[in-house]
């Protein structure tokens, strides 16, 4: 149940005469509202609830796509890095016994970022990686 204020008078200046007012006046009058105004919001109520839907959607959506390309901008750096650390260690001429098994342990986590153009880059890394991995094993195989 609503109940409505709904005030007929309008304001006027503080120094104004007062008069008596009976029941048929123009001040203010109180109804109390049967629900139409209610039930007009309801009636409305679902497509409102449908356009945050689709927007809790879309923003979802927006989130899933940012965090793939998020994931897969770190992997690439990842990567990156290790071949970096692998440079280092042949030059060093001292290899991590742990290396290889943490490189082919990121090439084989290949997940798409849903960009074109940043996949084409991860498919390079991954493609340079899995060349580096064939090399050390030739050599470890040459050596025992």
């Amino acid at each position: 149940m609503t109940i409505r204020i709904t005030d007929q008078k309008g304001v006027s200046g503080v120094g104004g005469s007062r008069g008596v007012r009976g029941s048929g006046g123009t001040g203010a009058r109180f109804t109390i509202d049967s629900g139409g105004a209610t039930a007009k919001m309801e009636a409305k109520a679902p497509i409102s609830i449908l356009g945050g839907l689709e927007a809790l959607i879309a923003i979802q959506s927006e989130d899933n796509t940012r965090e793939k390309r998020r994931r897969s901008v770190k992997r690439g750096q990842s990567m990156l890095d290790l071949l970096d650390e692998l440079k280092l260690a042949l030059l060093a001429g001292q290899m991590p016994p742990d290396f290889t098994n943490r490189l082919s342990v990121m090439v084989r986590d290949t997940a798409d970022s849903g960009d074109p153009a940043l996949d084409s880059i991860m498919d390079s890394i991954e493609l340079r990686a899995e060349v580096e991995l064939a090399k050390i094993r030739a050599a470890q195989r040459s050596r025992g």
